[in-house]
């Protein structure tokens, strides 16, 4: 009686074991696989936004941080995702998994400021930089 029990137990956890393995993809009749899947990571973008405090409509060392505005950046297909400034004008987005190109960057004044955009108004991104996007603000 012993030995019926152990021939099926031991088919079941051989028959569990190659089923938790994935099949490889492989090359051309050559049974090696030949690519690796590629790695999805997230996707960093920041921006700034910054007064223009001698309204010359170009970025300066003397033009201030602006807390509170809105940084928005909308994928293709048209998902947004947006992020507050700090108090250094600063703000940043992660967006899960990989990211399409181009993606549109904009930055929207804070509510009841009355600040305006200067330049640029929107920014297409053709790839990933590492920059910060500075955007520029003046009164109305």
């Amino acid at each position: 009686m012993r030995k019926n029990i152990v021939l099926p137990v031991w088919l079941i956890a051989l028959a569990a074991l190659t089923a938790c393995v994935p099949p490889l993809p492989v090359g051309e009749g050559t049974g090696v696989r030949t690519s690796t899947p590629a790695a999805v990571t997230d996707t960093f973008f920041s921006g700034q936004a910054l007064l223009d405090a001698n309204s010359n409509g170009q970025i300066d060392p003397e033009d201030a941080p602006i807390p509170g505005a809105t940084f928005i950046v909308t994928l293709p297909g048209g998902a947004e995702f947006g992020a507050q400034t700090d108090e250094s004008g600063k703000a940043f987005l992660t967006i899960p998994a990989r990211v399409e190109y181009p993606v549109t960057a904009r930055m929207e004044a804070p509510k009841d400021s009355g600040l305006i955009i200067v330049e640029p108004s929107a920014i297409s991104l053709k790839e990933p930089t590492g920059e910060t996007i500075q955007f520029l603000f003046g009164q109305q």
